[in-house]
């Protein structure tokens, strides 16, 4: 969010008519519209929602805006503009002078990792958006669908309108609205303001939604303990004054209920993205707006996108040949299911999945993630030495970020081992899944079938350290009660009841294959 918010401050300093805007009125906006992103959420999910669909709107009508003038173009209606596509298109000069370093191509594959980085966003949300399992596959293949046809047609675009050699040596979207829009007004410079002003309003669409699913990963992780979990949310200050007795009448308006402001909007988790976000917009204070925009992207374009994208890809390839995770518990007090085979992919997903489309995504995901992650430290040269100074920062200072991360974890697990040993505790983490109905169904949890209208809603985590003889006797079951060790054992109901994973938990718990890890 940093580099968007510095680059939404420089886009509406240039709009206004400003030449050349300075360091500190940048990082005011920047701060500025950091502040009003995480306000906006922290007050309000639903507004919050409606200004990110509001801008996500004016992004594709701008888009829309811009094929639509490269048609004009191309039909003569701009006098002064020349319809460039055959020239730039034309075998003998598309590739000249092309670039042969690895390194350029690193900076290109990141760039266009950042700008495509938006698709996963919905995973981080999906257990608030209604009837996910009907609405969220339409919804991700139509708007991915949509949003990569529109690039594809505005990269045609520029094509049509920008020579080459004006490609390479200015910013090919300026230059566009500069040969087209520009040559309509009277002021040299109404391209340029035009252009600066749509790219404000995107700018400021990628700084909510980044923020909006943001805050929730950070809340998530806190949940985890690897960062402390507080509750700062509004809805603990609506606690509170139910306690004191104070402000009864506003108690009483429905939106005003503590539950509507606890977990939907993480006030916390804003609250340390808004501070991370002024620590680098104001370290980088030191170097121009533009140049920090750059580093900044290309930051979280390769420790996000490319270096943990490798690494989900490998994941996901290693789960895919190994075979799912075992549920049995391997010593479990209960004799059943000790010598029973673990399910496969295919006896846990039935004839309706085909492996081959995943493996090979997860293969071009995990290669496209590793290669820049590589050959950006590659030493550049020639003309793209000039425009990135020093060339090392960007692989450097995210390696320390990656180093910094691996150290906090391996230092949790040694602090865990030291406690293991000294106090015979094991550091336990308890996850119970909370579900509701989804938004508009006619079923309940208790109406049974597959679950296919159930969402999860919410998940707490419990954190304690348990000593090694206590662990058994905390573990959930599924099975009927039995005897063990002489006395019954109560079976709590199971927390997947009337969902998708309903159906595979009881066949876990069926007495061939007992118990549950």
């Amino acid at each position: 969010m940093a580099g968007n918010s510095i680059h939404f401050a420089l886009r509406v300093l240039e709009a206004a008519g400003v030449e050349k805007p300075e360091n500190g009125p940048v990082r005011g906006i920047a701060l500025a519209a950091a502040t009003f992103a995480c306000s906006v959420h922290a007050l309000s999910r639903r507004f919050g929602i409606l200004l990110n669909n509001t801008l996500a709107m004016m992004k594709i009508m701008i888009m829309l805006l811009i094929i639509i003038a490269a048609i004009v173009v191309g039909a003569g209606g701009f006098s002064e503009t020349e319809n460039v596509f055959s020239s730039n298109t034309s075998p003998k000069n598309s590739f000249k002078d092309a670039s042969k370093e690895a390194n350029s191509y690193a900076q290109a594959f990141l760039a266009i990792i950042f700008t495509f980085s938006g698709f996963e966003q919905p995973n981080y949300v999906l257990g608030e958006i209604s009837r996910p399992r009907k609405k969220f596959p339409i919804a991700m293949g139509a708007g991915v669908g949509v949003v990569v046809m529109l690039y594809l047609a505005v990269n045609i675009c520029y094509l049509v309108v920008v020579p080459k050699d004006e490609q390479i040596q200015h910013n090919v979207a300026r230059k566009f609205f500069e040969l087209t829009f520009g040559t309509l007004g009277s002021g040299s410079d109404t391209g340029f303001r035009i252009f600066n002003a749509f790219l404000a309003v995107s700018s400021m669409g990628n700084i909510i939604v980044m923020t909006y699913t943001a805050a929730r990963v950070k809340q998530e992780i806190a949940k985890e303990f690897f960062a402390q979990n507080t509750d700062m949310s509004i809805g603990r200050l609506i606690r509170w004054f139910q306690k004191k007795g104070w402000f009864v009448s506003l108690h009483r308006v429905r939106w005003l209920s503590p539950e509507h402001h606890s977990e939907r909007t993480p006030v916390g988790a804003l609250v340390l993205h808004f501070v991370s976000c002024v620590i680098l917009i104001f370290a980088t204070y030191g170097i121009e707006p533009t140049a920090a925009y750059n580093l900044l992207t290309s930051l979280s374009a390769y420790v996000i996108n490319a270096f943990i994208g490798t690494f989900l890809g490998l994941g996901i390839l290693i789960l895919r040949f190994r075979g799912p995770p075992r549920t049995v518990a391997e010593d479990d007090t209960s004799t059943h299911g000790r010598d029973s085979q673990p399910l496969t992919w295919a006896e846990m997903t039935g004839k309706r999945f085909h492996p081959f489309l995943s493996v090979f995504s997860a293969l071009v995901y995990m290669c496209g993630g590793l290669y820049p992650v590589i050959t950006n430290w590659v030493p550049p040269s020639g003309m793209l030495l000039s425009t990135v100074k020093p060339w090392y920062l960007v692989p450097t200072v995210s390696w320390v970020i990656i180093g910094i991360g691996i150290a906090w974890f391996f230092g949790f697990v040694l602090v865990a081992r030291y406690i293991e040993r000294k106090d015979h505790s094991v550091f336990v983490v308890e996850k119970k899944p909370e579900f509701e109905p989804a938004e508009g169904s006619s079923r309940s949890s208790e109406a049974g079938g597959t679950g296919t209208d159930l969402i999860q809603v919410h998940e707490t985590v419990y954190l304690s350290w348990v000593g090694k003889e206590a662990l058994r006797s905390r573990r959930p079951v599924f099975e009927d009660p039995k005897q063990v060790d002489g006395n019954v054992r109560e079976v709590p109901i199971s927390t997947y009841a009337g969902t998708d994973f309903a159906a595979f938990m009881s066949s876990q718990a069926a007495p061939e294959r007992a118990g549950y890890r």
